[in-house]
């Protein structure tokens, strides 16, 4: 594989696919149209996606597991933290389930973060990636390769 790994670096993978954790609603489904362009090697993946993508046929296609250790890692419970509802944007309005786009105050990035806990004056946030923790099931099509 690690020499497959080195050819396959850097080449834009053209793919379809379908999936979500094991045993719950499917959270995307790119399995028609277009196909989705992933550089390989470039992160824009989870691992266990990335050792799929190189294992894979051009043309082939199939369902495979990805462990939690290879798709968003374990669930980090330094990863959630309580907040005065008015230290958070709209918290007044968080439920537990909520889910609202959070500013990185250093990168300005917006990542999508879950209220778990709320109280009258209080709302606990998980930070950790929506998926992170759950064993994931995807379908995946290997359409094409590209230089």
């Amino acid at each position: 594989m690690a020499e497959k790994y080195r050819q396959r670096s850097g080449q834009c993978a053209l793919v379809r696919f379908r999936g979500g954790p094991v045993g719950e609603e499917m959270v995307e489904d790119r399995s028609q149209g277009e196909p989705v362009r992933i550089i390989i090697g470039a992160g824009q993946v989870p691992p266990g996606v990335e050792d799929i993508l190189n294992e894979m046929e051009i043309g082939s296609q199939g369902e495979y597991l990805i462990p939690s250790a290879k798709a968003y890692g374990a669930h980090d419970p330094e990863g959630v933290k309580t907040y005065p509802r008015w230290f958070v944007k709209g918290g007044e309005r968080l439920e537990p389930g909520s889910i609202i786009a959070w500013e990185h105050p250093i990168s300005r990035q917006s990542v999508p973060v879950k209220c778990i806990a709320a109280t009258r004056d209080t709302v606990t946030i998980d930070f950790n990636h929506l998926l992170a923790g759950k064993d994931l099931c995807y379908w995946f099509e290997l359409v094409a390769l590209l230089d």
